[in-house]
């Protein structure tokens, strides 16, 4: 092949790429959105035991602080020149007369146990691209006893049986203002009316084998008559 022939080739197939690379940038909208990505955590105050290491979730009354960062290939961007606004349950509840590039948001949840408190986080006129929104649900519970209960199968022995009874979830902090009740068989355990978090059953020993006992707990918010919570267990005699 004469080498003018392939200079002719190399230039028709260097200008055959410029022209599919033209038609390709063509067809991309000049409002295209920059891949972003809300990165959001919160945080709520309420009860529960000092040992427990799991998410703590709102009940009716709970604190609630919620904050996030926005990612752009693996970095945080700096949104200290955006306008930023804050919803709770569609309502707008901080925008740019607060300043600019808020990232955090604190509030009091006025929903009730299973309904979900809804934040939306909105970015306006991002990069000149529209608003950037993010909506997270956050679930608000009812109050929760739990009864510790360490026999396997649910089997009981002869004489001397343990339990305690933990609040979850609960508006108070104040431990010495819960108020515990125990109840065997549907019968209260407690004859002296005091209250405890904690149970002594006794079984005697002429109950038969697989005799079954129910044992509940109730707890109480003194400070809240609304906030109480119950659990109960079916249990054997071995």
């Amino acid at each position: 092949m004469k080498p003018n022939s392939k200079i002719k080739i190399f230039t028709f197939l260097l200008f055959t790429l410029f022209a599919i690379c033209y038609l390709l940038l063509a067809t991309i909208p000049a409002n295209a959105q920059i891949s972003s990505q809300f990165l959001v955590s919160w945080q709520a105050e309420s009860y529960v035991p000092s040992w427990y290491q799991g998410k703590i979730f709102p009940t009716k009354g709970s604190a609630i602080k919620v904050d996030f960062e926005l990612i752009e290939s693996g970095k945080i961007i700096d949104l200290s020149q955006y306008k930023v606004r804050w919803y709770l349950n569609d309502k707008l509840r901080i925008n740019e007369n607060s300043g600019l590039g808020i990232k955090s948001f604190s509030f009091i949840t006025t929903n009730y146990p299973n309904q979900n408190a809804e934040v939306r986080i909105v970015i306006v006129n991002y990069k000149g691209q529209g608003e950037l929104n993010k909506i997270v649900d956050i679930p608000v519970v009812a109050p929760e006893a739990v009864i510790n209960a360490p026999y396997p199968s649910k089997k009981i022995d002869y004489g001397s049986n343990y339990f305690k009874v933990y609040p979850f979830f609960f508006g108070n902090f104040d431990y010495s203002k819960f108020a515990f009740e125990w109840a065997v068989r549907g019968q209260s355990a407690k004859d002296d009316g005091a209250s405890s978090d904690e149970l002594k059953l006794n079984i005697d020993s002429l109950a038969p084998s697989g005799f079954e006992i129910n044992v509940s707990a109730a707890i109480k918010n003194l400070l809240n008559e609304m906030e109480f919570a119950g659990k109960n267990i079916q249990l054997q005699v071995k």
